[in-house]
């Protein structure tokens, strides 16, 4: 296995080179995707400014039924709560009959005001980075480029002790099923958030699952048993409710209580 070392994923000026492109996407989740964009032109009209692909699809490393198809939609202007459950009704609608392809087809909300604005660095980083437009203008040239700096890492996962509160919120009533989505989804948060705790140090920038653990033990191996197990619940999660909150309490807690301070560390 290749050892991943300072400046991978970067350019020779130490900038970000974004891992997603048009040219990534596989042609079988075409359709799903140009589905998705009329449906939201057809619902919101003129309100729509662009749409964006985002995620392991945008990465062009998504598996059938076990991916999500991950979607922003531009909106020129703030959407009323009818919208935007109008919204996640789509969502749920282009979901069922795409489940021999994706396991769901996630649409988040985006303000083109609120994006443009300098001041939302994450808004700006994430779009440039982390997202693929397939409708619209792509705003996301107008920003960047990005070096690998601690506010890129406390702005992409400096909210996990919300995160953190929600998910254990959550896991209380959570049906079985419920359970496993939600563990599933936390254990790749934890792991994108114990990343970005020592992103800015090692100089290191990936968006895969696998290589952000590396990085991530490189600094703190101690940390390879807890790594092994958010793994193993991804592809598999546990069953015992118990097992998950006592899991995501004490890990979650860490990093929360850890992580500014070693996100903000540079070598």
């Amino acid at each position: 296995m290749m050892i991943l070392t300072a400046g991978y994923g970067l350019d020779p000026s130490g900038c970000i080179i974004s891992d997603v492109s048009i040219n990534k996407i596989d042609s079988k989740y075409q359709h799903c995707i140009e589905e998705a964009v009329e449906r939201l032109k057809s619902v919101f009209q003129e309100q729509l400014h662009s749409v964006y692909v985002y995620g392991s699809v945008a990465r062009g490393e998504a598996v059938e039924v076990q991916s999500d198809l991950d979607l922003i939609a531009m909106f020129y202007g703030k959407q009323d709560s009818m919208k935007l459950a109008e919204l996640k009704q789509l969502s749920g609608d282009l979901s069922e009959p795409y489940r021999y392809l994706v396991r769901d087809v996630g649409i988040a909300a985006a303000f083109y005001d609120y994006t443009m604005d300098p001041s939302n660095y994450y808004e700006n980083a994430f779009l440039r980075e982390l997202c693929v437009c397939v409708y619209g203008e792509d705003i996301g040239r107008h920003f960047g480029p990005y070096k690998l700096t601690s506010e890129i890492a406390i702005s992409f996962n400096g909210d996990i002790g919300q995160s953190l509160a929600r998910t254990l919120t959550r896991v209380e009533t959570a049906s079985v099923e419920e359970l496993q989505s939600i563990t599933q989804g936390f254990a790749r948060k934890l792991i994108r958030t114990y990343y970005s705790m020592v992103m800015a140090r090692s100089q290191i920038w990936t968006t895969r699952l696998l290589e952000q653990c590396e990085v991530f033990l490189q600094h703190f191996p101690d940390k390879e048993p807890i790594i092994r197990t958010l793994l193993s619940w991804i592809d598999e999660p546990p069953a015992s409710r118990e097992a998950v909150v006592e899991l995501f309490k004490n890990e979650g807690e860490w990093a929360r209580v850890n992580f500014e301070r070693e996100a903000s560390k540079v070598n």
